[in-house]
């Protein structure tokens, strides 16, 4: 009875500090019922935020702790304050994670921020110049500026090659030396498309 009593609180411990990964932690986290989709049900319990934080939690997107987590896929997201700053996680079962490693936890959430509004600015962007502004990803001028992190990526032509830049402050810098920027966004391309 004893190592009957012994496995029983092991996996209630194990279960308890499972995190949110389907645990069942939080109140949300159910499976949607039939006939609702996954996105319905995010939009959903995103709708039933404030405004203001339905908005901040649409840039976030994820969990930033459970960064696999879509916000609104376990329920409503919660908001919790890590350092004076707001973040957004998937459940409750994340917010000792997250008070765990603030600084982990508020890199993860400016990270992102910054992939949605990077992802909103290619978006406006064609097809074909999407494509390659993915391609390219960063900046011709500098190599480090991300594609979109400004709005959406001016293109130019340099000796007939689309060439995108961070900015249009950028154009200027970028025709300076033409042969060096083509063979920048040539090496960027090569060493992004190799994965």
């Amino acid at each position: 009875m004893t190592m009957h009593r012994s496995l029983l609180l092991g996996l209630s411990v194990l279960l308890a500090t499972a995190g949110c990964a389907g645990s069942g932690n939080n109140p949300g986290s159910e499976p949607s019922p039939p006939g609702v989709s996954v996105d319905d049900k995010i939009k959903n319990n995103l709708d039933k935020l404030d405004p203001k934080d339905r908005d901040a939690a649409l840039a976030q997107r994820f969990c930033a702790v459970e960064s696999d987590h879509r916000l609104g896929s376990m329920g409503v997201p919660v908001k919790i304050a890590v350092k004076d700053k707001e973040v957004f996680i998937c459940c409750k079962a994340c917010v000792k994670k997250a008070h765990a490693d603030p600084e982990a936890t508020l890199k993860k959430a400016e990270q992102l921020n910054e992939d949605t509004e990077v992802e909103l600015n290619l978006a406006q962007l064609n097809a074909e110049d999407r494509k390659l502004a993915l391609a390219q990803r960063f900046c011709a001028t500098d190599g480090e500026s991300r594609l979109g992190s400004m709005g959406p990526p001016p293109k130019i032509a340099i000796q007939g090659q689309p060439v995108f830049l961070c900015c249009g402050g950028c154009e200027k810098a970028a025709r300076e030396d033409e042969k060096k920027t083509l063979t920048r966004v040539k090496d960027m391309i090569d060493k992004n498309t190799k994965k």
